[in-house]
């Protein structure tokens, strides 16, 4: 009960700091729906033939978010050091209570950006969704692994110069099979593929999150506390 204590109130201090500053939200929304404009404009309805649409624009989609994500998540752990609030945490809370916190909030803010993102891309590409459970999958499994990795890095490079060029160096190894799945599965929930391949894909996704989650609370500690 106290470890679910310390991990609640990390969540709900990182929710209260976002929500004051709406630094992260304004960040990612603007970046992803900005991105989003651009595709639509670019591409279109009738920017490319049916059977490329369903092979290019996943990629896309799983591009936006992305991007997004790693426009705001990296804050999850800079802010603690720009306001010099992380010894406080160090204190406060146990590494695995304080990753699993962060966790949790990273997960809600990429779920929200799903949620706000995926059905207006969908729309303004006019892209047809043949098995939308298979899509849900894909959002949640890959949501979750993007939300694991990104904080597992973010906590890496918190305490380092050049945070964002850092990030992206090490955010490409860890996160490229989580995008590789992601939009394999995507395309299967988009072209209607056949459901045996789509499991395939789904194992392989939860695979790779409970990987990303088990090596988190493993490293974390040490990076935490270096």
């Amino acid at each position: 009960m106290i470890w679910l204590a310390e991990a609640a109130a990390v969540f709900a201090k990182d929710w209260r700091s976002e929500l004051r500053t709406r630094y992260a939200l304004n960040t990612i929304a603007l970046f992803a729906l900005t991105t989003l404009v651009v595709v639509s404009l670019s591409l279109g309805p009738l920017g490319v033939s049916g059977a490329e649409r369903r092979s290019v624009l996943p990629v896309l989609l799983w591009l936006i978010l992305l991007f997004a994500a790693a426009a705001g998540l990296p804050r999850a752990f800079v802010h603690e050091e720009e306001t010099h609030t992380a010894t406080a945490l160090r204190l406060a809370a146990t590494p695995s209570a304080l990753f699993c916190g962060k966790l949790a909030y990273s997960l809600t803010l990429l779920l929200a950006l799903e949620a706000l993102v995926t059905p207006l891309f969908l729309a303004m590409m006019q892209l047809p969704v043949e098995r939308p459970a298979t899509l849900l999958l894909a959002l949640l499994g890959g949501g979750y692994g993007l939300a694991a990795g990104s904080t597992l890095v973010a906590a890496i490079v918190a305490q380092a110069r050049g945070k964002g060029t850092l990030f992206a160096v090490l955010a490409f190894p860890v996160l490229m099979p989580l995008l590789l799945l992601a939009v394999d599965l995507t395309r299967s929930a988009v072209t209607g593929d056949v459901p045996g391949a789509a499991g395939a894909v789904v194992q392989q996704l939860l695979l790779y999150d409970a990987s990303v989650t088990v090596a988190g609370l493993m490293l974390f500690p040490a990076i935490w506390n270096p």
